[in-house]
């Protein structure tokens, strides 16, 4: 269970951990000879527990928790060229809160500072970019393969030498599994659902395809290279979502009749619960390992909102203008981070029923700057003044040194 109350830990550091610190505090990346706004190439610092060597992490810990930051040159207004990328800037990888390395940015790097394009797997950073004829992935910088097609990850997973990537055709309908860049799987005129799930037997995923004349879509699962129709049921009229549960496939669907969506697992099913008043507007699975997860948007009189259940018992309806940003699990309990739509509200962190608000002036960016290592919840937050990011842990926020924004949090 996570814990809003701060605590008083004990921590004895590896000898790399602290060569790192001094570096660190006597002169910083900027004095490395690798300015983070040069684009001058990678820098992996001492100590770097990049590949999983050398944590840095206290004694008795079993993770390390990362932090992926775009850096921009000091001095800089980020927030005014946010898309443009037209400025110089990196990818800053910290360990524990430490910095490990810097990957610089920019069409010639075919590297991109779009929150949704990189991810810490297994202790290494993998970047994705497309052009109009390739997508190419990388690992700390340097390419682990490309293949032709413009492709937008949406799905990752590292077993070994093998990276598998689930990537949506950016120029409409049509989607792939990749094994290191080879198909797996391939739909041109179908749509995947954003999640590639390991199971058991290997990797599952879902995806739709639209059908000409009908009311609804035709739904499929793939698993361990088996590809099978989901049999709907017939009153069902869209499909928000495909996930396989506890050896169960299950969906998330509107059916005709209801204002409320319903989850199918087998031959059970179970109406969500929803305020009277309030519409379900969208709706996703979030899986835990024994729970299974729903987060929505829901519309009533006073706008919209996130809202969370516990497969269908209502959990919590979040006030009007706050949508979950990201969210994550640990040990089966709930994390999200939460935005305002005002400018003069601060954000919500949640988790496991509780809330509390996040300093005034933060945000969170990108779908996966939440994460639990160790029992302990890791927010990373940016500030909306340009201030430095910083990561927000029992209640106190720990500056990261970036001109920039926080991208990307997870454990290893």
């Amino acid at each position: 269970m996570c814990s809003f109350e701060a605590k008083t830990m004990g921590r004895t550091k590896i000898i790399a951990f602290w060569v790192l610190v001094t570096l660190s505090v006597a002169c910083g990346l900027e004095e490395t000879g690798h300015n983070p706004g040069a684009g001058d190439g990678i820098w992996i610092g001492p100590g770097s527990i990049v590949g999983g060597s050398g944590s840095g992490a206290e004694e008795g810990r079993n993770e390390v928790w990362y932090t992926v930051g775009v850096d921009y040159p000091e001095g800089y207004d980020w927030r005014s060229d946010e898309e443009k990328e037209s400025v110089r800037c990196s990818l800053v990888v910290f360990a524990d809160g430490i910095p490990m390395m810097k990957v610089p940015v920019g069409q010639e790097y075919e590297i991109s500072s779009d929150p949704d394009m990189h991810r810490m797997l297994g202790g290494n950073l993998y970047t994705d970019y497309s052009t109009a004829e390739e997508t190419v992935i990388k690992r700390n910088g340097t390419q682990a393969f490309r293949y032709a097609g413009n492709e937008m990850i949406v799905g990752m997973a590292v077993e070994g030498d093998y990276v598998y990537t689930l990537g949506l055709s950016r120029g409409g309908a049509g989607f792939s599994f990749r094994r290191n860049g080879e198909v797996l799987l391939e739909r041109k005129n179908c749509h995947a659902y954003p999640r590639l799930q390991r199971v058991e037997d290997g990797f599952s995923l879902a995806f739709y395809e639209p059908v000409d004349g009908q009311m609804r879509d035709r739904c499929f699962h793939y698993m361990a290279g088996e590809v099978c129709e989901v049999a709907l049921r017939k009153d069902v009229v869209k499909v928000w979502d495909v996930i396989c549960h506890q050896d169960k496939l299950c969906y998330l669907a509107s059916v005709l009749g209801s204002s409320d969506p319903m989850i199918v697992a087998g031959s059970e099913k179970y109406e969500l619960e929803v305020p009277k008043g309030m519409q379900v507007q969208s709706c996703r699975f979030i899986e835990g390992e024994d729970e299974l997860y729903v987060e929505g948007i829901v519309r009533n009189d006073g706008g919209i909102s996130s809202a969370l259940w516990k497969m269908n018992d209502l959990q919590e309806v979040f006030p009007s203008g706050y949508i979950v940003s990201a969210f994550c699990l640990g040990n089966d309990v709930l994390a999200c981070v939460l935005n305002a739509s005002s400018e003069i509200s601060p954000g919500i962190i949640y988790c496991g029923g509780e809330s509390c608000n996040m300093p005034l002036g933060y945000m969170s960016m990108g779908g996966q700057s939440i994460v639990m290592s160790d029992g302990f919840l890791y927010a990373g937050l940016t500030s909306k003044k340009g201030n430095n990011g910083a990561v927000w842990t029992e209640k106190e926020m720990k500056p990261l040194k970036i001109n920039g924004f926080i991208s990307h949090m997870s454990v290893y």
